[in-house]
């Protein structure tokens, strides 16, 4: 009713003004200047707009939502250590024979041991679904991060298997080749094969936002 009363009383100011104002130049200026300032005003206007708000069973779904991600998130955390301790390992290896302080024996027997974690941690990151119980949003996000995870392993367990069958002692008798062009033959593999990175950061930001809670709707005393 109030935006109706103000635009009813601009009309009638700006035909009054285009009567009684001599110069027709001056009135073009100042509906021009008006416009601006109702666009501006209308812009700042959409930009202070208050947040959505929350009734109370929307943001208890959400924080039950929040809780199924938590447990999930905690127990993919879990694989993603392996997965690191399992790489880590992998270049500890090579570094131990690039210096030889191992030989290609224990190397190879050390290899197949990582191979065989690699292996059981592949079928467990395989395994991982997204928990049922969240929005669609959140499970569009998830579900990336479980593929990159995926892709990343699969990776990671391909590299190691190369680089054990690569360093089988019969196969590096057969070639006879000396300690630098074995060390060449297990970087040429793992600069090759390796993955470039587990980035999810992106997804994880997403997932977080989507759990915000809107300021406006305060918190209850439990």
């Amino acid at each position: 009713m109030l935006e109706t009363i103000l635009i009813i009383l601009t009309i009638v100011s700006l035909a009054v003004l285009y009567k009684f104002l001599p110069n027709r130049r001056i009135f073009i200026y100042f509906c021009i200047s008006l416009v601006i300032v109702f666009v501006i005003a209308a812009l700042i206007s959409r930009m202070h707009e208050p947040q959505q708000t929350m009734n109370e069973n929307q943001r208890y779904a959400l924080q039950q939502q929040q809780k199924i991600f938590t447990i999930w998130y905690a127990e993919y955390q879990k694989d993603i250590d392996q997965l690191d301790r399992n790489w880590q390992l992998y270049h500890s290896l090579l570094d131990s024979f690039n210096n030889e302080n191992m030989d290609i024996e224990t190397m190879y027997e050390r290899l197949s041991e990582l191979e065989n974690d690699a292996l059981v941690e592949q079928v467990h990151i395989h395994a991982l679904k997204v928990p049922p119980g969240l929005g669609e949003e959140c499970n569009v996000q998830l579900a990336e991060m479980i593929r990159k995870t995926q892709k990343y392993s699969d990776a990671q367990t391909q590299t190691i298997s190369m680089t054990k069958n690569a360093a089988e002692p019969k196969k590096m008798e057969s070639k006879d080749l000396d300690h630098k062009e074995q060390v060449r033959l297990f970087q040429d593999i793992m600069i090759r094969e390796s993955p470039a990175g587990l980035f999810t950061s992106s997804e994880l930001s997403a997932i977080l936002d989507y759990f915000v809670l809107p300021d406006d709707f305060p918190d209850k005393a439990e």
